[in-house]
């Protein structure tokens, strides 16, 4: 359902009224602005190599794989990789690969990100007639938006679609009606993009699903046609738990989980990591914490925000933060501040949505590392540029510009321009060109070079084949010889 919004009378320029005139500048700045950065980040991502860990360990490798640009048998996994390839959800490397195959550049898999943040600007440009400028400013005033939008990691797709996800189960709740055949298909293949993209997030999925489901029993008008569709989106939706359940009998394969009453097998132990000083505490007070960055370095440091929100262990906002503490508060508050002045339908629905959100979101695991559950900042943002920018649309504008340039100081604007390596820098800079012409025609080595061992891989270099055997760990070397016991 398209919830309707019409623009105020105040919002269109009167000749002659000065207020008028300076709301007409201010918008054709905005939208310049929005421009200038929207054809800035494109270019970066089709420079900019992405040099995270998790891009040459895992989603390049699987990419290349999924897309026939790289040879199984050519480019070994490692035990690990291979138990990691065969269980973890692929939608969005699928996509990554896509995107290097139809371009010829590895470093176009960034594009994924790009599209995903597109995505959601032009869904609430159409269904909530929020400007597209206005979304654009708001969602790079995240910082961790603003950095992984021209990366190669899949949080950003990934919580852009639960975003979309939570956007159309908010409209289905703001609607009397129930939703439509219609409107479910759109929500179960967000759901599906969703979930076979992120683990982490399948209890979003989740949460979504059961108000939906909610929502379509309510009336029995065409009731039979909404459950048909909820029933046969199902298996798509959790295809890759169902699929791991079959093969490996352990819907999260390889990572461990604990399902009382059942031993299920494993490869890899769940990963657990905090603050020292929040170790012992309830997750929705790490959560908590982390949202509004306490302990975070100053903003005058160049390293506040990063790609994972690394520092040091020993550090108090280790892996902490991300979503810019004083834009959070300013969110909060707008949201707050929309249902006491008019408690109108629509915004009522929103605080209490966005309410619900917020208590699951903080009880999954590791909820305070916030790349992995950018749909709340994303929502939050969401719903407040659904509440006020038609009613407020200067200071929305304002706002979003102020938290944009204050990241911007922060991290240097190197996130919002082509200021990266080429993949030929990254190539040449990782690759011992020594090294590599010892290997003999035909020959198989072993290779760690974490996480840079993908590097080495033959597709990458005009000499005769060979076989490279990842390892992670000695055991994957037995029986090959080792490239690295000389080194």
């Amino acid at each position: 359902m398209l919830i309707k919004v019409e623009l105020d009378a105040g919002s269109t320029p009167h000749p002659g009224s000065t207020t008028s005139r300076m709301r007409w500048a201010a918008r054709m700045v905005f939208r310049m602005v929005a421009i200038g950065l929207a054809i800035a980040i494109v270019v970066a991502a089709c420079h900019d190599v992405s040099k995270a860990w998790d891009v040459w360990m895992y989603h390049l490798p699987f990419a290349g794989r999924i897309a026939g640009l790289v040879d199984p048998e050519v480019y070994v996994f490692s035990v690990a990789n291979r138990q990691r390839f065969e269980g973890f959800p692929l939608l969005a490397e699928a996509l990554q690969g896509l995107a290097w195959r139809l371009t010829g550049r590895p470093e176009c898999a960034n594009l994924v990100s790009v599209a995903g943040l597109g995505l959601l600007v032009l869904f609430l440009k159409r269904r909530f007639a929020v400007p597209a400028s206005l979304s654009l400013l708001a969602f790079l005033a995240i910082p961790l938006v603003q950095i992984h939008v021209t990366a190669a990691y899949v949080d950003l797709p990934a919580n852009a679609c639960a975003t979309l996800l939570a956007l159309v189960t908010y409209q289905a709740l703001v609607s009397t009606a129930p939703p439509s055949p219609r409107q479910l298909a759109l929500a179960a293949v967000l759901a599906t993009a969703t979930a076979n993209m992120k683990f982490q997030l399948v209890p979003v999925v989740l949460g979504c699903a059961v108000v939906q489901l909610v929502r379509s029993l309510r009336s029995e008008d065409r009731r039979l046609a909404r459950l048909g569709v909820i029933a046969l989106a199902l298996p798509f939706v959790f295809a890759t738990p169902i699929k791991n359940v079959i093969v490996h009998g352990n819907p999260v394969w390889p990572v461990e989980i604990h399902i009382p009453g059942f031993h299920v097998p494993f490869a890899e132990t769940a990963y657990a990591s905090s603050p020292r000083w929040l170790e012992h505490v309830p997750r929705p007070v790490r959560f908590a914490c982390s949202v509004l960055e306490v302990g975070a370095r100053p903003i005058t440091e160049g390293h506040r925000w990063s790609i994972d929100q690394w520092t040091p262990p020993d550090e108090p906002g280790y892996r902490m933060g991300g979503f810019f503490g004083a834009f959070v508060l300013v969110n909060l508050v707008a949201l707050a501040v929309a249902v006491a002045r008019r408690r109108s339908r629509e915004n009522v629905v929103a605080a209490a949505f966005f309410a619900g959100l917020t208590a699951l979101v903080s009880m999954l695991p590791q909820s305070h590392e916030l790349r992995y559950y950018l749909v709340w900042m994303l929502t939050l943002v969401s719903l407040n540029l659904v509440v006020w920018s038609r009613e407020r649309p200067l200071a929305v504008g304002t706002a979003c510009a102020a938290a944009l340039a204050v990241v911007a100081y922060s991290t240097g604007g190197t996130y919002l321009v082509p200021s990266g390596d080429s993949f030929a820098t990254v190539l040449s800079t990782h690759v011992d060109r020594a090294r590599l012409d010892a290997i003999a025609p035909g020959e198989r080595v072993c290779i760690d070079r974490q996480p840079w061992t993908f590097l080495w891989s033959p597709q990458f270099h005009a000499r005769p084949s060979y076989v490279v055997q990842e390892a992670e760990d000695p055991s994957d070397c037995r029986g090959v010889r080792s490239l690295d016991d000389s080194r």
